[in-house]
């Protein structure tokens, strides 16, 4: 016989009905309510004791959420007398819900009374109450569900609020003119979400707004006239309704109104009862020249567009210096350049247009400094043996000109020659005619760098070491990289780049970026490297924590409070003496070992650990291993076109020749692995010691050993026992 895919059967104890779901049952085979109402009714079971279909549908939805699983519910109503008052949520209505017990007990009517008058209800009628209960207690119903006891009067509604625009709309001409620059700038990129459910041509208030103005009002609206509910007591008016209002980019609905979140046009359109609102951003390119109090020096700041402004071209600064009346660069590739960057990046830079030159004095000196900023400083950074300024004499003197061009007699003191410490040493030169303005050969003096650093300009000239930066390192500062130490106080973005030829130092923070010294890094933060953060140094590594990131270290590393899923290498130990001091997942290679608080995590997180072996040397080895493959597959394409080329054909010569050449690098990177392979198989003396716990998941190895951790371990010490060949554990010695 069949198996019953479902059964509704009846509990001998209770006499309750059960439907019963089998295991194995497939959701498409699940009974439905109406279908249990239709077993119950053939059963001949009261169809007033039944769950109602509403009821049912809920417990399936259940049952169906675990499929395949047996599950059991009951079909009828719990057969003990309840009764209860139902509360509508907003107060409005009150029910009397009573359910009769399954043995025909007679109603207690004294309770339901009680519940009644206890209930606090006002405006009752006793005896519509006491008729209907009369009613249903001689009834075959088992549920009275439909009783109102007494009902309030809801709250009324205000008017509802407008939408008020706060910023000046354009007129219509206005209007037509940005709706066209508008449909060009859509047509001219690829067409986008906000383009499809609110274009500009639909647009019926139009006004150019600014990042983070208020653009429109809710207006004020007072409440309704208050209600009352079942209790006798009044419910407050409720406020008008806030129109719909989609808002279909950069525009943020707030409780009094929208505020934009970009600078540009503000589109504001009506349709099918719902308002659209968006901002497309909208600045123009701009060019803005800048000349000094001495009109020695002009500048351009340039600034890119955004969305639909006006494109930041060359056209665009030639207007402005000639607005300006200033002096053409004679020219303009550098600007052009820069154009470009600005174009690309979003980030406004400053450059030179044009420089004035000072007069000088009979008998004074004209100095021309290599480097110049926008700022008219000449501090910069120089690389030993580069040239910082270059001293002339003058005997007969000359004018001088400003930006403008116009003419500056020669009167007065000339420069003075600035003083220097031992950083910055004097060459003598010889010009030649034409080079100085003047006619046969002349000496000049040059002050040049006597060691790489940053050129300070104040009483006396020198140059420092030592590069400090205070602000965050972002898109808008760039790449920094010095020749020397450097200091920066504050964070590192994501992105960046920060190199030291000396040692550097950071105080803050470091995201997603590259950080690197010839020396040591110390950081009195730490890095969330998202796992692409790298810390690279051919010293020493200091860090207060280091989250999934790179950190790769000539000698030691450093690492305060945890190192979490980073891969770390170095040729000497990883110390984690803070608190907690907790190395949690990545890789770790430690030529000497580590020492740490806690290794591993109670979760089970696989932290792998290799030491007693020099792993500079096997990332030599597996570049020259890369190299040789190379070359393998370089000298088949060779051996390929030699066979292809014909015996006198003269390019056989040169094929043969690069075939040699790379068999004969192939033979020295050959021994160069072997030679590195030896070094790499001697042991360093070294030890994982873990002065806490280690947790299981924790893998280590060494020389091609492993040793898995499987249980927890408390204040142990791991070494390679050379004798063995094999890695041990053991307490830590008492010290």
């Amino acid at each position: 016989m069949a198996r019953a895919l479902w059964e509704l059967t009846e509990n001998p104890r209770n006499r309750r009905w059960f439907v019963s779901i089998p295991t194995g049952l497939e959701p498409a085979q699940y009974p439905t309510a109406e279908a249990i109402h239709e077993a119950a009714r053939a059963k001949g079971i009261n169809p007033h004791s039944l769950l109602s279909l509403e009821a049912l549908g809920h417990t399936l939805e259940k049952a169906l959420a675990v499929p395949g699983e047996e599950y059991s519910f009951p079909a009828v109503i719990e057969p003990s007398f309840d009764v209860r008052i139902i509360i509508s949520p907003d107060k409005t209505e009150a029910k009397l819900y009573i359910r009769k017990a399954a043995d025909k007990t007679p109603l207690d009517m004294k309770l339901i009374s009680g519940v009644i008058n206890n209930s606090g209800l006002r405006g009752m009628n006793a005896e519509s109450i006491r008729n209907r209960i009369k009613e249903f207690s001689t009834s075959a119903d088992m549920e009275l569900t439909d009783l109102v006891l007494a009902e309030g009067t809801p709250p009324g509604r205000g008017a509802d609020r407008e939408l008020l625009p706060k910023v000046e709309c354009l007129s219509d001409a206005g209007l037509a003119e940005i709706k066209q620059i508008l449909s060009v700038f859509e047509k001219s990129k690829p067409p986008a979400e906000s383009d499809r459910l609110f274009p500009s041509a639909e647009a019926q208030k139009i006004a150019m707004v600014t990042e983070g103005e208020i653009v429109c009002l809710l207006s004020l609206t007072d409440p309704g006239p208050d209600g009352v509910d079942v209790y006798g007591k009044p419910i407050p008016g409720l406020p008008g309704n806030d129109p719909f209002i989609q808002t279909v980019e950069n525009v943020t609905l707030g409780p009094s109104g929208l505020k934009a979140e970009k600078t540009g046009v503000f589109l504001l359109g009506e349709k099918d009862g719902k308002v659209r609102v968006r901002v497309i951003p909208y600045v123009s390119g701009s060019s803005t020249i800048t000349v000094s109090d001495d009109k020695m020096l002009a500048t351009v700041t340039l600034c890119s567009e955004i969305g639909a402004g006006k494109k930041l071209d060359l056209e665009m600064v030639r207007h402005a210096i000639a607005d300006a009346g200033i002096r053409e660069p004679a020219d303009f590739t550098q600007i052009s350049a820069t154009i470009k960057l600005v174009r690309s990046t979003g980030i406004e830079k400053k450059l030179i247009l044009a420089r004035g030159q000072k007069p000088v004095p009979k008998g004074g000196f004209r100095i021309e400094w290599a480097t110049t900023s926008p700022d008219g400083s000449h501090e910069s950074i120089v690389q030993e043996s580069d040239r910082i300024l270059t001293i002339q004499s003058m005997p007969q003197g000359c004018e001088g000109f400003d930006v403008y061009g116009n003419s500056i007699p020669a009167s007065g003191p000339g420069e003075e020659v600035p003083p220097h410490d031992e950083t910055i040493i004097e060459k003598v030169e010889t010009l030649e005619a034409g080079k100085t303005g003047e006619t046969g050969k002349t000496e000049v003096i040059c002050y040049v760098a006597a060691r790489s650093g940053e050129l300070r300009t104040g009483k006396t000239l020198s140059i420092s070491d030592t590069r400090k930066h205070t602000g965050t390192v972002s898109a808008e500062t760039g790449d920094m990289s010095f020749p020397g130490n450097l200091e920066i106080t504050g964070e590192i973005k994501t992105g960046r780049t920060v190199k030291a030829s000396g040692y550097l130092h950071i105080t803050g923070n470091a995201e997603a970026c590259l950080l690197s010294a010839d020396k040591s890094v110390t950081m009195i933060g730490g890095i969330r490297g998202a796992g692409r953060g790298t810390v690279w140094a051919k010293q020493d590594i200091t860090l207060t924590f280091a989250e999934n990131a790179r950190i790769l270290a000539g000698q030691d590393i450093s690492i305060d409070n945890y190192c979490f899923q980073c891969t770390v290498k170095t040729n000497g130990t990883l110390y984690m003496r803070g608190n907690p001091a907790v190395l949690m997942g990545g890789t770790v290679r430690a030529s000497k070992g580590i020492e740490v608080f806690e290794l591993g995590s109670e979760k089970p997180i696989r932290t792998s650990i290799s030491f007693g072996q020099n792993y500079l040397v096997s990332d030599q080895i597996e570049v020259c291993e890369k190299e040789t493959r190379t070359i393998k597959e370089t000298i088949e394409k060779l051996n390929d076109a030699m066979k292809k080329t014909p015996a006198n054909d003269p390019a056989i010569h040169d094929l043969r020749r690069r075939k040699l050449e790379l068999l004969k690098r192939n033979d020295k990177l050959t021994v160069r692995i072997f030679t590195l392979k030896e070094q790499f198989e001697t042991h360093v003396i070294s030890h994982i010691r873990v002065n806490n716990t280690v947790y299981p998941g924790v893998v280590l190895e060494s020389h091609g050993r492993y040793y898995e951790v499987r249980e927890q371990m408390h204040h142990v010490v791991f070494i390679f026992d050379q004798t063995t060949g094999q890695i041990t554990c053991n307490p830590i010695p008492e010290e």
